[in-house]
This record gives C-alpha cells, structure tokens and sequence, in this order.
C-alpha cells in the first residue's frame, strides 16, 4: 500500500495583531481527553470576536447597520489546553475583499506561550434585511488600517 501525505490546511498569522481578549478554560470546554474540545475553540474564538467588535464600538448585528456572517472557518490545531489555562486570543485582519475579509486568531497559553492553535474566518458584511452582502463598512476598514 502506497503512503500519500494528507492534504493540510495552512494559516499565517498576519504580522500585525489589532486586539487580544483573555479567557480561561472551563471544565465545560474539556472533551474525552480532558483537553480543551475542538468545538470549545470555536466558542471562544466567537466570544474573543464579539469583544473585538465591542471594544471597535461595534457589534457583529451593527458595524454601520451591516452585520456579518461567516463563509468559512479553518483551524490549525498546534497544542492542548487544560482546565484552567489562561488563553491568549489574538485577533488580525487580512485578504479583504468588496464585501468581507478573513480575520484571523491565535490563541496561546498565558503561562507557557505555547500556541494552541492559528484559525481565520472568512467574514461577509450582510444586510439581513435586504438579505444580501454588502461593501465592507467604512469605518470596519479604519480598523484594518492600523495594520
């Protein structure tokens, strides 16, 4: 039987990081094998992006009457956490595009620097009333411009 390589997913984190949220690991993100689950990751990446948005003086319902939705997600898993870990979530912006753009999260362990993961999701501004995307918002885009 012939060994072939497994198709990997690969994320750079962008060089510049706009905003960091801390938050510790919870019994409840633990899986089988008392580490930090998979889908737990995706929760705190949502919670670290709806601080991100909050500190922008934002919400993802309202960045200039646009909200967004996610077109994608992909994980590159580098670590385990545990229970009551300390974790770094770092937020970039990058590949923007008419109406949305990726942003990106690496997430590190507080106590060791270890990075337990780089992710990004593709974000899409959406008008949910006319259900349609729309122009990345102005103000959105003065974000990214501190990078």
């Amino acid at each position: 039987m012939k060994k072939t390589k497994m198709a990997r997913i690969k994320i750079i984190y962008p060089e510049k990081t706009l905003f960091t949220h801390e938050l510790s690991v919870r019994v409840t993100d633990l899986n089988y094998g008392n580490h930090l689950a998979h889908d737990s990751i995706i929760s705190l990446m949502h919670e670290a992006r709806a601080q991100f948005f909050a500190a922008n003086g934002m919400s993802e319902l309202d960045i200039e009457g646009a909200g967004i939705i996610m077109a994608d997600l992909a994980i590159n898993y580098r670590a385990e956490a545990h229970f009551g870990q300390l974790l770094i979530i770092e937020i970039a912006l990058n590949e923007f595009s008419k109406k949305g753009c990726d942003m990106f999260y690496r997430i590190l362990c507080k106590e060791t620097g270890t990075v337990v993961a780089i992710a990004k999701t593709g974000l899409v501004f959406f008008d949910y009333s006319e259900k349609k995307p729309v122009a990345v918002p102005t103000s959105f885009l003065k974000i990214a411009r501190t990078v």
